[in-house]
């Protein structure tokens, strides 16, 4: 019920405030698992896909967000989960592997930060390894506009259009059933960044 209220309140915030623009909705697969990936240019960015997915999300976030006991809470309540960027994290590994297993949805920022200059960064490998774990495609989401709304540092919105582009899903299906050594690992990451950035430029 939480989830779906804020959801609500976001999209006629970025409606509103932001002249919201989602395309390629289509692309999302119905009642089925998949990871959600996109560029990370704004601490709203996860509320700006809470808004633009139909469906209900599960987000990664960094777990310093959690320390505090009322972020926790909120953040618990939004479907967060806290995730160690610094080294690996198996029980977040664990636990979306658990939600992907039920057919939930996770959005995942691979660059792992928020860019300071709107710019694409590297991604980190982790989204990769879960989705050939898991067994479900990646759709690679291009967030614009975002670093214009609340760029890195400030903490005002100003208003400008807000535009989320989701691309069509991408299967490993080739990859399943090999063992997933650095060098798939890589490809499978190369490929989706490339595809974000492919996006985010039409």
């Amino acid at each position: 019920m939480f989830y779906k209220f804020v959801k609500i309140i976001t999209w006629v915030f970025f409606k509103i405030y932001s002249r919201l623009w989602i395309e390629g909705q289509d692309y999302l697969p119905q009642n089925k698992a998949f990871i959600l990936a996109a560029n990370h240019f704004s601490t709203l960015d996860s509320f700006i896909l809470m808004a633009a997915v139909h469906q209900e999300i599960y987000t990664l976030g960094k777990k310093e967000l959690f320390n505090n006991f009322l972020l926790r809470f909120l953040l618990t309540m939004l479907n967060g989960i806290p995730v160690n960027r610094t080294g690996v994290c198996h029980q977040t590994f664990k636990t979306v592997t658990k939600r992907l297993h039920q057919q939930k949805i996770i959005a995942i920022f691979p660059e792992g930060y928020v860019s300071k200059n709107g710019t694409i960064g590297f991604f980190k490998h982790g989204f990769a390894y879960l989705s050939l774990k898991a067994k479900v495609p990646i759709i690679p989401t291009a967030i614009i506009g975002s670093n214009r709304v609340l760029p890195y540092g400030k903490k005002i919105p100003r208003p400008y259009q807000i535009t989320v582009k989701i691309g069509k899903p991408i299967y490993f299906d080739s990859y399943y059933d090999r063992e997933y050594d650095l060098e798939i690992i890589n490809e499978v990451t190369n490929i989706v960044r490339n595809e974000i950035i492919a996006i985010y430029r039409t």
